[in-house]
């Protein structure tokens, strides 16, 4: 191969439609013009080079498909990404990067108007690309965006989830894959290599596809869940994937994703301990002021911890939780923390909870001792994705309350590698409905006619924000307070041990 192959990283999107369609899921394929500088007359969906100012490959598909096809963020949603892969073309002296991705077209989309780049473009079933002279290694990229029944419900149910918190949705991705080893699909592989490249797989598409937002956790779980496998297998007797039986292997990768999920459920023990340690049980008299958002199940659990502790010994806990819109998940968190009581009437006389508007919060972090919120994502630079309105607390309390201690509560799986910083800092928005269902009818009626006469106003629903790390007194996890040279070092291992388990596929 020449060491002088020109470097060249693109986008390959494929515009589906919905894989609940009548026809089920089809694709569109453009055929190349002669105008086009390679690849003349041949098939390929839409496709473009990632230009330098482009902040990421999913900002530059979308920006591709713009320009060759008209559609806009209004037509299309994204599906799901391929993991990336490489090619190389000797006749055109160039390695070629692509970022593969599926796109899947809106209801009402607009109708797809191609470029000077293309002269036709049809609508065909993935079993049928062989039908047509496409472009070098297309069926790989399609392979890597197109999931079997199982996994395409699987990542919809992760997707659909707005009740879980990370670690209930990383819980459910491992009881995906439990279900995956034991299921039908995957018993009609014949060999110990192909199951576990499958298996790997799945667990891919669960992690960057299921809930990126929340991804952490999930993948994080899974990686472990297959590192236990990968362990076992090589320090067994067969010594690696090939020599082991298929029943031998399906039993040790159905034991080790078990023992995760277990693991998994019990790591909140371990986080409210830790965060007890740190806040202390108070005394008689003593009164804490917290206030907290979100419905969080790190911090239900060590709140509950704390309360119990605190009003055993006579103290008084006040926690002050706001709303958190649209769905109102801080109003769950307070029937989620007290239900988690006994009938006691210290918790009753000794406890006092006001639930407020998330406007509110300049209101009431003035007398506070502790915000205290949880972590979605966390980043090696000890930046923490959580609710929105979290960033807005903290702001306030640094500026208004400087002694109030801001802690960051989190399971060390919610820590990610350097690629979420570039992929995962946009804000995920959801159905606006979820927003506009608390509105007056007459108000949602008024709206809609000024937007039919033509009044430019647009509902957004967003879920989640960055916090940045100068904002946070306190990272408290799993396995105990953590510097941000801890969350980097985490960081760097969560990294190494993605390239181990996924680097081959």
């Amino acid at each position: 191969m020449s060491s002088n192959l020109r470097q060249r990283s693109v986008v390959s999107s494929f515009i589906c439609t919905s894989p609940s369609a009548p026809n089920g899921l089809t694709f569109a394929l453009f055929k190349r013009s002669n105008d086009v500088s390679s690849y003349q007359g041949k098939w390929a969906v839409c496709s473009g080079s990632i230009d330098a100012d482009d902040p990421n490959p999913e900002a530059a598909a979308k920006r591709e498909i713009q320009e060759e096809t008209t559609l806009s963020d209004a037509d299309i949603t994204l599906l799901r990404k391929g993991k990336p892969f490489s090619l190389t073309d000797e006749g055109l002296n160039t390695r070629w990067t692509i970022h593969p991705f599926a796109w899947q077209l809106k209801n009402g989309a607009k109708e797809i108007k191609f470029d000077w780049e293309h002269t036709e473009y049809r609508f065909i079933k993935p079993e049928d690309i062989h039908e047509y002279d496409h472009v070098p290694q297309l069926e790989v990229g399609m392979e890597r965006v197109l999931v079997r029944p199982e996994t395409g419900e699987a990542l919809a149910a992760l997707r659909n989830d707005h009740e879980s918190g990370a670690q209930a949705l990383a819980v459910k991705a491992l009881e995906m894959l439990l279900k995956a080893v034991r299921g039908q699909e995957l018993s009609q592989l014949a060999t110990s290599e192909e199951f576990w490249a499958e298996l790997r797989w799945r667990a891919w598409h669960l992690a960057k596809n299921g809930r990126p937002s929340m991804g952490a956790a999930i993948e994080a779980e899974l990686l472990k869940a297959l590192d236990i496998v990968s362990t076992r297998v090589y320090s067994s007797v067969y010594g690696g994937i090939g020599a082991i039986p298929l029943p031998d292997l399906k039993g040790i990768a159905a034991t080790a994703i078990s023992e995760r999920i277990s693991a998994t459920q019990h790591s909140l023990e371990s986080l409210a301990q830790y965060c007890l340690d740190l806040m202390g049980s108070k005394s008689i008299e003593s009164v804490t002021n917290i206030v907290t958002l979100s419905s969080s199940g790190s911090i239900t659990r060590t709140l509950a911890r704390f309360v119990e502790s605190t009003t055993k010994n006579r103290g008084y806990v006040k926690i002050t939780v706001l709303e958190s819109r649209p769905s109102f998940e801080g109003v769950t968190f307070v029937n989620t923390l007290l239900n988690s009581f006994r009938e006691d009437k210290d918790i009753h006389s000794h406890l006092k909870i006001e639930i407020v508007s998330d406007a509110s919060i300049a209101t009431v972090i003035g007398d506070a001792q502790y915000l205290i919120f949880g972590g979605d994502k966390v980043l090696p630079n000890g930046n923490v994705s959580n609710k929105i309105g979290t960033l807005t607390a903290a702001m306030l309390s640094k500026e208004l309350n400087p002694g109030c201690k801001i802690l960051a509560l989190f399971a060390t799986n919610k820590i990610t590698g350097s690629g979420y910083a570039l992929e995962h800092l946009k804000v995920e928005y959801n159905d606006p409905k979820e927003l506009t269902s608390a509105w007056p009818e007459s108000y949602r009626q008024q709206l809609n006619e000024h937007q039919e006469n033509g009044y430019q106003v647009e509902v957004r629903n967003a879920y989640f924000e960055w916090v940045p790390a100068k904002y946070i007194d306190q990272y408290i996890s799993d396995i105990g307070a953590l510097e941000k040279a801890d969350i980097e070092r985490l960081a760097g291992e969560s990294e190494e041990l993605e390239k181990r388990i996924f680097g081959d596929l």
